[in-house]
C-alpha cells in the first residue's frame, strides 16, 4: 500500500469548499458541526481544542482572513495543539 503525499491546508481548504459549492447538505453540515464535517470530507480529525469558524461571503459581506504568524509560535504549542498530526498540515 503506496502512502499518500502529505496536503497542504490551501488544499484541504479548496477541497472543502468545492465540496461545500456542490452540496447544500455538506455545507449545512460543515456550518452546524464542523469538526465532523472536515473529518469525513478529509480524512483528518480535527482536534476539539480547535475551534472552526465557518463564514460564508455574501454579495454583500467578504472576509479578510490574517493567518496566524507561525514564527511567533513555539515548537510547544503546535504539537500541543495538534496531537494527531493535523495541525502540521492545518498551519502550513
Amino acid at each position: 500500500m503506496s502512502e499518500q503525499p502529505a496536503r497542504t491546508r490551501d488544499e484541504l481548504e479548496a477541497q472543502i469548499v468545492a465540496r461545500a459549492w456542490a452540496d447544500e447538505g455538506f455545507r449545512e453540515r460543515l456550518r452546524t458541526d464542523p469538526h465532523a464535517a472536515v473529518a469525513d470530507e478529509t480524512g483528518f480529525d480535527v482536534p476539539e481544542s480547535i475551534e472552526i469558524e465557518v463564514l460564508e461571503e455574501t454579495p454583500e459581506k467578504a472576509y479578510l482572513v490574517i493567518p496566524m504568524n507561525r514564527v511567533e509560535i513555539a515548537d510547544e504549542q503546535l504539537e500541543a495543539a495538534g496531537g494527531d498530526g493535523y495541525c502540521d498540515q492545518l498551519c502550513m
